[in-house]
């Protein structure tokens, strides 16, 4: 008589969900990389520029600043469904903020470019800054040529535009602040105001 054959191992409910957790974290973080890099200023269209000899002035001037971010031109949004971004200003971001949370420096007409489009960013003050530009829709010449008529406006202009920015959020606090002490005071005023 022959021994019947052993039934496959079954695999534990707990195997299970390791692999499919395994799973779904490797293809979230594909997806998004895939996501942010398939933008319209994503890294699978852009190549950065940044390290060319031809910008190194405008690394040096651009180094000084206390920013992170930097966007500047016209460009289709993620759905390519409308324009976003601007040539009349560069949107900086302070290092250690959102990128949501940027600086809008207006550019004067005659320093605006409407053939160039790039983002510049670097991981701290002391990096060197990365500029992003798809090769196909901004020429170098032109790249340069913004660039070192940008860099001394931003200099000059973005502190101002940051203190402005600063000022503006205080004195939102101060009448956020003044409403509530006045909501309190209201509250209190009319919970005293019934005879005992």
């Amino acid at each position: 008589m022959e021994p019947s054959p052993t039934p496959p191992a079954r695999m534990s409910q707990g195997k299970k969900t390791l692999i499919v957790l395994c799973v779904v974290s490797l293809v979230i973080p594909l997806t998004a990389a895939v996501t942010v890099g398939s933008m319209p200023m994503g890294w699978m269209w852009t190549m950065d520029v940044g390290q060319l000899p031809e910008l190194a002035a405008v690394q040096a001037q651009l180094s000084a600043l206390d920013a992170c971010e930097m966007e500047y031109g016209s460009r289709k949004s993620s759905n390519r469904a409308r324009w976003t971004g601007s040539t009349s200003r560069v949107k900086v971001v302070p290092c250690g903020t959102f990128s949501s949370l940027g600086i809008s420096v207006p550019v004067p007409p005659e320093l605006q470019a409407s053939d160039v489009t790039f983002d510049m960013r670097r991981g701290s003050v002391k990096a060197p800054w990365k500029i992003l530009v798809v090769k196909e829709e901004t020429s170098f010449p032109a790249l340069k040529k913004s660039l070192e008529q940008l860099a001394p406006h931003l200099l000059t202009q973005y502190p101002i535009e940051r203190q402005r920015d600063a000022d503006l959020d205080a004195q939102w606090a101060r009448e956020r602040q003044a409403r509530k002490d006045a909501e309190r005071a209201l509250k209190e005023e009319a919970k005293d105001s019934y005879p005992e």
